[in-house]
């Protein structure tokens, strides 16, 4: 073969295996799992070819294939997705898909030229990050593809969904990723974070380590593994593990290890294996922490195990450990939450339930577990962060630090919160939930101040939380906090849309379902309010209370269960004494009661706790004007004795 022979072309590469296929020889055996390899075989040889695809290589379950189009490789991956779902015992497959410019040589005597680059390395590495039953690509593949794919020709509804921007290891430039698949059908998940692809803006910083740097670390891990290879007695330093956990950019990862079965029946096994998955997933949902992927945590299963050891050869701060006891009926769940630099215990809870809907008490209680791990993370994360002193935080530390001031509701702690969020972007601008916190900070950490937002406010609240969905269009937080700009600019029908779309990435966050009820009674659908926050107060009893007591009262009000909402107003009272709306949702609710006393001597502990309360601080409170309810509303305060 001459240099002449090798030519430079675009193409769009297409990588896919088989998941799980290893585990499944396991399971099944070597010759069974070989037969539905060659049923996939087939069906990949049918559909490339219908595709006008060319098959470069095999390499066990796995394809590479190459494409003049990307309409022409998308069209192929999901008509192949599709085909494996229907096919009863084939396994679901992992796809990543790339274009770019390769070298091609003809093959002497074989219709199958080899084909070589960087693209071919970028689209192997979207593959790999990819779930069982999910189409990764590169957004210039799902630019092109999506503008000339004829979803007439599918039976499904095709969806596209932004993943964000992914930092592989080797390559200077993030890379944006990009999912279709079939509406129910496909995962529509966050790619798989390794230590050699993670979120640019959620797990870390995409910062170059120096060459020099890397040299030395690779040279330690030698070294360590030629003394532990010779037997070489090694420190207790090393024995017992460090004294501090690894962690990303800062950022405390958390992994969770397999659920053990106390069942009497080993079957049973499948719901604690599934409760720790569905754990997984959700805790990833949240982008703040780096989870650990599901290969790794996994690997722990059963046994006294060394905790200190096991988070540092996972890189995780956190671990999850629990179990399962099915007797009966029952089944009593048991999950705590671990300290691994220290093994001490942050969080553990017990959940009892009836069997009933096996998945639906799955869903239920992965939710809450998930919403409930994460706020006793978060405040352990943000005391350790107040230990340290706020001079030498990093960018995760300072963020946590401001989180605690946002949740105090004065004046003085929002300014605070948005000194500390402020000093966390400049560390780290590509951190999306810090910027998000900070648009919620400057415009929402105080409401009880009851001062109209002036135009430059509402459009630097607006400009900050579109910069955060910017950053991470797959970050919860950041479309939470684009709700929470769009009520600021009066526009609760734009907020419902940032806030469904806040649940949508992330079920169990109760600041999104918060969110998504005070947009919702704001906009009329008081009853959508009230069930929007009760699930909310389920996923975190111990939350967020200030803005789930005043979303209820109002909302209970407006519906007309005025005992609701007296009850929610008098709880707001206590929990917050100077928070503005206590005191006038408690007088609202005893007059339309025909309680009068009790309505003025609300207005009178409003006054002390606010001298200048009146009827316009309560409007500037809402935002939104409502004619009719605003009248009903000001009525019963004038009858209160406000004006």
């Amino acid at each position: 073969m001459t240099p002449t022979a090798v030519r430079s072309r675009t193409l769009t590469l297409v990588f896919t295996d088989l998941a799980d296929s290893t585990a499944l020889k396991a399971r099944r055996g070597d010759q069974a799992v070989g037969e539905l390899i060659q049923r996939h075989r087939s069906i990949v040889r049918r559909l490339a070819s219908e595709c006008d695809g060319r098959i470069i290589d095999w390499a066990g379950d796995g394809c590479f294939l190459t494409f003049e189009t990307p309409s022409a490789a998308v069209m192929f991956s999901l008509l192949l997705q599709r085909a494996h779902l229907e096919t009863p015992d084939l396994p679901a497959l992992r796809t990543g898909i790339h274009i770019g410019e390769v070298s091609e040589w003809p093959a002497d005597g074989d219709a199958t030229p080899r084909v070589e680059g960087l693209a071919v390395d970028l689209a192997a590495r979207i593959a790999s990050l990819a779930h069982p039953q999910q189409i990764l690509m590169s957004a210039a593949v799902a630019d092109s593809a999506r503008q000339r794919i004829d979803t007439g020709a599918f039976r499904e509804l095709l969806r596209w969904e932004a993943h964000g921007r992914y930092v592989l290891k080797g390559f200077e430039e993030p890379l944006e990723l990009r999912e279709a698949g079939f509406e129910d059908l496909a995962l529509f998940a966050a790619p798989i974070a390794t230590e050699k692809a993670w979120p640019a803006s959620s797990l870390r910083s995409a910062r170059p380590i120096h060459r020099k740097a890397q040299a030395v670390a690779a040279g330690s891990i030698v070294l360590v593994a030629l003394l532990v290879y010779l037997g070489w007695p090694l420190g207790s330093e090393l024995r017992d593990g460090p004294a501090d956990v690894p962690d990303f950019d800062g950022r405390p990862a958390i992994a969770v290890l397999p659920f053990d079965n106390l069942s009497p029946n080993p079957d049973q096994a499948f719901f604690a294996d599934g409760l720790a998955e569905d754990l997984i997933t959700r805790l990833a949902s949240w982008r703040a922490f780096p989870v650990i992927a599901r290969n790794s945590s996994f690997q722990y299963r059963g046994g006294d195990l060394d905790l200190k050891r096991v988070g540092a050869e996972l890189g995780a701060r956190y671990l999850v450990e629990g179990s399962v006891r099915r007797v009966g009926d029952r089944i009593r769940v048991t999950a705590q939450l671990i300290d691994a630099s220290s093994a001490e215990h942050v969080w553990a809870k017990n959940y009892d339930r009836a069997v009933g809907d096996v998945f639906s008490l799955q869903d239920e209680i992965g939710s809450t577990i998930a919403a409930s791990l994460v706020g006793d993370l978060t405040r352990a994360e943000g005391e350790r962060a107040r230990q340290q002193g706020t001079e030498s935080l990093e960018a995760w530390s300072l963020y946590q630090l401001g989180l605690q001031h946002a949740a105090r509701y004065t004046a003085r702690d929002a300014d605070e919160a948005v000194r500390l969020f402020e000093r966390a972007l400049e560390l780290d601008p590509y951190f999306s939930t810090a910027q998000a916190r900070l648009a919620m900070a400057k415009w929402m950490s105080a409401p009880g101040e009851g001062h109209a937002a002036t135009d430059e406010e509402v459009s630097a609240a607006l400009e900050a939380a579109r910069r955060a969905v910017e950053l991470d269009p797959r970050d919860p937080v950041a479309h939470a906090a684009l709700a929470s700009a769009y009520l600021t600019a009066g526009d609760p029908t734009s907020a419902i849309d940032a806030a469904r779309k806040a649940v949508d990435l992330n079920p169990s966050m109760p600041e999104a379902w918060i969110w998504l009820g005070w947009a919702q009674v704001l906009a009329g659908d008081p009853e959508a309010c009230i069930a929007a926050t009760e699930r909310a107060r389920e996923l975190d009893p111990q939350g967020a209370m200030v803005w789930i007591h005043d979303s209820l009262a109002l909302a209970n009000w407006e519906a007309g269960h005025y005992e609701a909402a007296l009850e929610e107003g008098r709880r707001l009272v206590a929990l917050h004494p100077e928070y503005l709306t206590g005191h006038l949702y408690v007088a609202m609710s005893a007059v339309s009661l025909g309680r009068i006393d009790e309505a003025r001597a609300a207005i009178a502990a409003g006054r002390r706790a606010r001298p200048d309360l009146s009827i316009e601080l309560m409007q500037n409170y809402l935002v939104v004007s409502r004619p009719a309810i605003d009248a009903r509303r000001n009525a019963a305060l004038r009858k209160a004795g406000l004006h």
